[in-house]
This record gives structure tokens, C-alpha cells and sequence, in this order.
């Protein structure tokens, strides 16, 4: 592993059963409660996701105060019903990435995450938390 890469993530919650559900749905991804140390996790499987990381009740939490982390989805709009169904918030509705040039003009280009064209939308989770969510369709 080189120094300064990404090595592991904790997504604060309240509700550590809830965000567990609401993380599955989601993502499609089955999310494996452990204890680890003293505190029970909701562990991320890092073959399936390329980075280790999990949920974690914290004390103190104060949710929304947080890093953004950016998940990459199959199916943005269906992801986006299910933040619905599962008790989370949209903040900005699927938008298509695109630039603007110097001259004003709006280009569709190669995003900076893949270098596709792509689409993007921020919600708030079930415990409150502020994520993105990245998707080709």
C-alpha cells in the first residue's frame, strides 16, 4: 500500500441496524455486522467495494458534519427511490456532469472519477450523513 492512499472509511451513525439496511439496499451489497474491539461495525466487504471501511455508532455523532464519500452505483434512479424507501433525503437530484468552457459554453466531457461521462446525486442517509453517489446511467 503507498503512503497517503486511502486505506479505510468510517461513516458515523446513530443507528447502527438501520444504516446497516439502509447501506445494503442501496448499494446492493450485503454488509456484514462484527465486533471488532469493543464496537460493533457494519464492515463494507473491501473485495467487492476496493477499499476497506465500515459503519460505526459514534458518541457525540452530529450528523451531516462530515467528509463526502462518493459510491459508485449501477442504477442511479433506482438507488435514489430506494434512499426514499429506506428513510434517507435527496439533496441534488441525478445531474449529468458537464463543464463549462471559458467562453460560457456547457460541454458533456470525461469526468475526473473515470473519465466517462456520468451522473451524479448527494443524498443524506438514514443516520443523517451527507454521500454522494456516482452512476454511467
Amino acid at each position: 500500500m503507498k503512503a497517503g492512499n486511502v486505506c479505510w472509511f468510517e461513516i458515523p451513525v446513530i443507528d447502527l441496524d438501520r444504516a446497516i439496511d439502509f447501506y445494503s439496499t442501496i448499494l446492493s451489497s450485503k454488509i456484514e455486522k462484527k465486533l471488532l474491539l469493543d464496537n460493533y461495525y457494519g464492515v463494507f466487504d473491501k473485495n467487492k467495494h476496493l477499499i476497506a471501511g465500515g459503519l460505526v455508532v459514534k458518541e457525540n455523532y452530529v450528523p451531516g458534519k462530515s467528509t463526502i464519500l462518493f459510491f459508485a452505483v449501477i442504477d442511479l434512479s433506482e438507488v435514489l427511490r430506494n434512499t426514499i424507501l429506506k428513510g434517507g433525503q435527496i439533496v441534488i437530484p441525478k445531474t449529468l456532469m458537464k463543464q463549462i468552457t471559458s467562453k460560457g459554453d456547457t460541454i458533456i466531457a470525461q469526468n475526473l472519477i473515470d473519465n466517462n461521462v456520468g451522473y451524479f446525486a448527494e443524498i443524506v442517509d438514514s443516520e443523517g450523513n451527507h454521500i454522494g453517489l456516482y452512476s454511467h446511467s
